[in-house]
């Protein structure tokens, strides 16, 4: 059916994609992996720098190619094309992952394979194609759509440990992927790139001039090319506040299930307060959402990351179910504004137009970061022998990042 005779806006579509989306997203990247790592490296004889060296080629592969295909989210059939075609590698490079042997192997599936078909889903769907369907009630869409990514704190986790006690790593890693893959490619199909191609507006508004007066912005909003927005400051903070929290969020999170069983707890505990985390980061993003809307997203997404570096510090000391259920809980509540609030300030001060270019601008640097986060804490962990040290750097990290994104003012028009 065509996106003009749905009964209800198609934007709201593109979100439930996004929703979906944004979890296989973070279950394929972080938290799936996570749980696979102890087998893994037992059986193999992998060291944890070893086996996170494939998530730094797979960051580093999508923050080299995603300025060349950032723009391609700004025009009609570029992002159905790069979701459909990054379905079926998604799938394929995870069920190859269960012949795994040596190290240059699962580096070539999960970092460079498994990195390419990212640029076409995940992610990059939530921050370049739903604020391209909204502007008024961006923050909401914003919100729902990201919810996803707490799905797959909530899901992945439980199912993957499931498997592996039923199937082992290997058999864990097939239907994994034929799973993510089925479904990747089903919600490819939804994709379409603006409102306005299919003869619609942002907001589900009916008429341009159903937005008068004072309301006008629904329909249109100041965008700014790649050109202009890197002639900003706001650009360049921005930058390096997301690149530090490349660094914080990836290598912290990716390590929670390692973490949390070596300290003491069983496997089960680990993902039981993992679930925690992912069931209350996705309830409160849309409630992140709607006070972004009412409240400037700068001084949110501030509070936010400072809030998370004192509670990465509070995380190092965890023992004990009693105190694991209220950490995950409040980590949920606070880190699941992160991922929305940065969407949206991004979104707000760039314009939906060019949002693909401009998006993929701060790709190479904040995915570089992000690929080094976890070899950069899993060699601390190996040099150390525990998580202090990793941890400590994550919370200077968070931090450091809520100064900066403080410090960036919205651009001035022209």
């Amino acid at each position: 059916m065509r996106p003009e005779r749905w009964p209800f806006f198609y934007g709201w579509v593109i979100v439930g994609v996004a929703f979906v989306a944004s979890g296989i997203g973070s279950g394929v990247a972080i938290w799936g992996p996570s749980v696979l790592l102890l087998p893994m490296t037992e059986e193999l004889g992998w060291s944890r720098a070893e086996f996170f060296s494939a998530f730094l080629v797979r960051e580093l592969i999508i923050g080299l190619a995603a300025p060349l295909v950032g723009p391609l989210y700004d025009t009609k059939h570029g992002p159905r094309v790069l979701a459909l075609a990054g379905a079926v590698l998604l799938g394929v490079s995870m069920v190859f992952i269960k012949n795994v042997t040596d190290l240059w192997q699962f580096i070539v599936l999960f970092g460079v394979l498994g990195g390419i078909a990212e640029l076409g889903g995940g992610f990059f769907i939530s921050q370049a194609l739903v604020p391209k369907w909204f502007i008024r009630k961006r923050g909401r869409a914003l919100g729902v759509s990201i919810m996803g990514v707490g799905l797959g704190a909530l899901v992945f986790p439980t199912a993957i440990s499931l498997l592996i006690d039923s199937v082992g790593w290997r058999g864990a890693w097939l239907w994994f992927g034929v799973g993510v893959g089925i479904i990747a490619f089903a919600l490819a199909l939804l994709l379409r790139t603006t409102p306005e191609e299919s003869g619609l507006l942002p907001d589900g508004v009916t008429t341009r001039a159903s937005t008068q007066p004072g309301a006008s912005a629904t329909a249109e909003e100041r965008s700014l090319t790649r050109r202009e927005a890197v002639r900003t400051p706001a650009f360049w903070l921005l930058l390096a506040a997301f690149s530090l929290v490349g660094l914080g969020i990836t290598g912290f999170q990716s390590n929670w299930h390692p973490f949390l069983v070596e300290t003491g707890f069983g496997p089960a505990e680990a993902s039981f307060g993992i679930a925690i985390y992912g069931l209350v980061s996705g309830l409160v993003r849309p409630g992140w959402g709607l006070l972004g809307e009412r409240y400037p997203a700068r001084y949110l997404l501030g509070g936010v990351s400072v809030a998370t570096a004192v509670l990465i510090m509070v995380f190092l000391n965890v023992r004990g179910m009693a105190a694991l259920v209220p950490v995950m809980f409040m980590a949920g509540f606070i880190m699941g504004g992160y991922l929305i609030l940065r969407a949206l300030l991004t979104a707000n001060y760039f314009g939906r137009a060019h949002l693909g270019a401009v998006n993929s601008l701060f790709r190479p640097i904040v995915m570089g970061t992000g690929a080094a986060g976890p070899i950069i804490f899993g060699a601390l962990y190996d040099l150390q022998g525990g998580y202090t040290l990793a941890f400590l750097t994550a919370a200077l990290a968070w931090g450091a990042s809520g100064v900066i994104v403080l410090l960036a003012k919205p651009p001035r028009p022209r």
